[in-house]
């Protein structure tokens, strides 16, 4: 038996030995523990946690950033090794177009020789002002006159039906574009008769790129003049059909022989490889 002043240990509380001692203490009140999604429907729990980040977010930035150094002073002899840093650019940028070379200018104009057709011109058609030269040509050099487009017709009719100068075959006929001096028709006459030839040429402006045609005397320039027309955008006045050669017919404007063709860089480019090839060749042989 036990004695009587003992008590049954499992009668005692986790707590300690005796029961008064268990309703004596008291437990520490239960708090609820929020969400932080809860906590920011709160406007001060909110409030806190914004103001909690803010001080973090400023703190880590002022950690992280270098402490600003002193500007140290420097003599003539060290700015002088110090090399200069480059600009940062915001943008690769891209590289402009070299300029082009300036084109080579056609050799010193020779005066023609007394007696050419040329003085057979200005005595038949003394109002019509002739710039005349030695150009050079197949064979030889030939007599070349220059006149205006108003004039054309009457230079091309005096060249054909005179005899002195017999001129009834047209050899050919082409467009030069001279950019800001305009666009140039070259006419290449020649005479079986009399063994000589004659370079005629007239010059517009690419505002008004409008030439007489010389179809009613040459029937040879009808194509010729279309050809012109789809490369050089020169509009010949009076021809029966001018309607595009090489060109599709609903392309009626854009000239691919221009200086402002936007592949014309690149067909001078292929130009120069095939001359360049050329010569090799040559050399091989």
């Amino acid at each position: 038996m036990s004695a009587p002043d003992e008590k049954d240990p499992r009668e005692q509380g986790p707590e300690g030995p005796g029961d008064d001692a268990a309703e004596g203490a008291q437990e520490p009140p239960v708090q609820e523990q929020l969400t932080p999604s809860e906590k920011l429907e709160q406007p001060a729990e909110a409030g806190k946690l914004r103001a909690d980040a803010a001080a973090s977010i400023e703190k880590t930035a002022e950690s992280a950033a270098p402490a600003p150094e002193k500007a140290q002073p420097q003599d003539a002899a060290t700015k002088a090794q110090t090399p200069a840093q480059p600009t940062p650019k915001a943008a690769a940028e891209r590289p402009a177009r070299p300029a082009r070379e300036a084109e080579a200018k056609g050799p010193a104009r020779n005066a023609p020789p007394p007696g050419s057709i040329n003085e057979i011109i200005a005595a038949a058609l003394p109002e019509v002002e002739i710039n005349a030269y030695m150009v050079p040509s197949v064979p030889g050099e030939a007599v070349a006159i220059e006149v205006k487009r108003e004039d054309l017709p009457a230079v091309m009719a005096l060249a054909r039906d005179d005899e002195r100068l017999d001129l009834k075959y047209l050899r050919c006929l082409s467009g030069v574009d001279w950019q800001d001096d305009g666009l140039e028709v070259v006419y290449h006459l020649w005479s079986f008769n009399k063994a000589h030839h004659l370079t005629v040429k007239t010059r517009v402006t690419v505002e008004d790129p409008v030439v007489p045609s010389v179809t009613s005397l040459y029937p040879a320039a009808d194509w010729h003049e279309r050809e012109a027309r789809d490369m050089f955008g020169i509009v010949f006045d009076g021809h029966p059909n001018l309607v595009p050669l090489l060109l599709p017919e609903d392309m009626t404007d854009h000239f691919p022989l221009r200086k402002d063709n936007p592949l014309q860089e690149i067909e001078e480019w292929q130009g120069e490889n095939l001359r360049e090839g050329a010569g090799e060749d040559e050399g091989e042989e």
